[in-house]
Parts: C-alpha cells; sequence; structure tokens
C-alpha cells in the first residue's frame, strides 16, 4: 500500500537505483582522483592538463555517488487506486481512469530485424479515449489504440503478477474497492485472480 498525493492504493513498485549505483559512482570518482594524482606526480605540462580533467570528472562522480546514496528513496510504480491507474515515476504523474481502459494488453517489441533477436517486454494499456501525449511515444509502435506502454524490466514484480493484476481489477470493477486496503496487498501475494 502506498499514498501518492494524498489517494491510498496498491503499489506495483518499479525498478529504482540501489545504493550500488552510488557506491558504483564514487569507487569511479576515487579511481579517477587517483589517476590524476599519478599523472600530477609524473609531472610535465601534458600530464598536468590530463590530471586536471581527470580530477573535475572524479569529483563529479564522487558527488553524483554521494547524492545518490543520501537522497530519499520514493515510492514509484503503478498504483491501482479505485478510481484510476497513476504512472508515478512520470513527471507529471500520468493518470488513465478505470472506466476508459478497455484492456490490458502484453507486447513484445524485437530489437533489430533478426528473427532471433532480442526482445523487450511491454504492458500495454489499451484507452477508449485519446492518450497522454509523454505515454503515447513508445505506445505508437504498437497501434492507435494503446494509451501508454510500460516497460516490464522496469517492474520491481514477475512480469505475470503485474498483467494478471491489472487484468483481474479490469474485469471485476466490483473488486476495485479493496485497493485502497490491504485486502489488494493479501490478494497479489496469495496470487488470487
Amino acid at each position: 500500500m502506498a499514498t501518492f498525493d494524498g489517494v491510498t492504493g496498491l503499489l506495483i513498485p518499479a525498478r529504482q537505483a540501489r545504493v550500488a549505483a552510488g557506491i558504483i559512482l564514487i569507487i569511479f570518482g576515487l579511481g579517477l582522483g587517483g589517476l590524476a594524482a599519478l599523472l600530477i606526480i609524473r609531472g610535465g605540462v601534458g600530464p598536468t592538463v590530463g590530471a586536471v580533467v581527470l580530477g573535475i570528472l572524479g569529483v563529479l562522480l564522487l558527488a553524483a555517488g554521494f547524492f545518490a546514496l543520501k537522497r530519499k528513496q520514493r515510492m514509484v510504480g503503478i498504483l491501482l487506486t479505485p478510481d484510476h491507474i497513476a504512472l508515478t515515476w512520470v513527471h507529471p504523474v500520468v493518470r488513465l481512469p478505470w472506466q476508459d481502459l478497455t484492456e490490458v494488453r502484453p507486447l513484445s517489441l524485437r530489437i533489430g530485424r533478426s528473427r532471433t533477436g532480442p526482445t523487450q517486454n511491454y504492458l500495454g494499456l489499451i484507452s477508449a479515449v485519446a492518450a497522454d501525449t509523454r505515454m503515447r511515444k513508445v505506445a505508437a509502435k504498437f497501434g492507435r489504440d494503446v494509451a501508454c506502454a510500460v516497460p516490464m524490466r522496469s517492474m520491481d514484480l514477475d512480469q505475470l503478477v503485474v498483467l494478471h493484476t491489472l487484468q483481474f481489477y479490469l474485469d471485476n470493477p466490483d473488486a476495485r474497492a479493496e485497493l485502497s486496503g490491504e485486502d489488494a496487498v493479501r490478494r497479489v501475494r496469495e496470487g488470487r485472480f
């Protein structure tokens, strides 16, 4: 359960940059700083200019790493409320009312032209009304009726759980009232779709 903009609902979490990202940035920043120090010790005009550039990059990476570690993690993902679906990682937040949605469809996009090329899975939210243009950029690759295409690699749950959860609440409007309480969390945990 999560509360976003004063509305409580079931949050299907999206992946966020973790602590590891901040630590990696700090390690690279220290590495560049150490390399800059070695170049300064070596002496000469060329190595000194290179050391200054590497030192600046190292400081920037160190600062980015510390800010990444210090930043408070937000609750982002797909927020299911009794009235709408909200995509909370997009600014401003995209809200799709349940009554406008007609279908939840699994989608796949092949990378490259080869039949054996890798694919990326998306979750297509099909809407009866015109969609927000910010979300139509990727969705346009799948058809005119797709309001938005959510990349499944960004979700922190199994993609079948996400698909079945959205499909269940789309097909069962009477069950949407539980989205503002703990019953929805139990339903997803137990897989009662």
